[in-house]
């Protein structure tokens, strides 16, 4: 385990998040507040961009694109949902292409401010569509998970903490990467993150 101090948190960044139908954002006061979570999550997303080739310094990935918010029908909502890849020269006729071709990894991010249950359950339901699933959870709440850390581990979960202030991501736990169970649901966020980023992949 080591951490990882990010470059200052850049508030100019934009962190895509694609725009759909949620049950959550039709409750009074809710539109348009971000909340303490909310402001967690763009913040970890930062701090993740500006880190991702020393967090995953082995991957030999160059290319990164990241949305938040990626709904994948029946698996939950990704808070943050990455698409990797390293041929960033290279364009592709179609998602299939890019799949096969382009040495792709996608991870699928859980944050949660207090309830590292709840996130642990809902990031299961991620290894579905991504290659890794993973838990990000303040440092101080972290202490309360990592008496579980063989659970994270069995079911292949991953869990990082990250400090706000210090801009600091830990990953106390990264699984290896394993093939999505789902080959559809796999294919159907990838583009839906390139769908919410304005195009952003190498696909014509």
């Amino acid at each position: 385990m080591s951490a990882i101090i990010a470059p200052p948190n850049d508030s100019s960044v934009r962190i895509s998040k694609l725009k759909f139908s949620e049950p959550r954002h039709n409750l009074p006061g809710r539109k348009g507040v971000a909340t303490a979570e909310d402001r967690f999550t763009i913040s970890f997303s930062r701090a993740y961009m500006s880190s991702f080739h020393r967090l995953h310094s082995r991957a030999q990935h160059s290319e990164i694109a990241i949305a938040r918010e990626i709904p994948v029908s029946g698996y939950g909502i990704a808070d943050i949902l990455a698409v990797c890849w390293n041929t960033p020269s290279e364009s592709f006729d179609n998602v299939d292409h890019f799949l096969q071709a382009g040495a792709v990894r996608t991870r699928a991010f859980e944050c949660k401010m207090t309830d590292w249950r709840k996130a642990m359950s809902q990031a299961l339901r991620y290894r579905f569509f991504a290659h890794q699933a993973i838990v990000v959870l303040p440092e101080e709440i972290c202490e309360r998970a990592l008496p579980f850390i063989e659970t994270f581990k069995k079911i292949r979960i991953g869990l990082w903490g990250y400090h706000v202030l210090h801009n600091r991501i830990t990953p106390f736990h990264t699984p290896r990467p394993t093939t999505p169970k789902s080959a559809r649901y796999h294919k159907q966020s990838v583009k839906l993150l390139n769908s919410a980023t304005r195009r952003s992949l190498p696909i014509r």
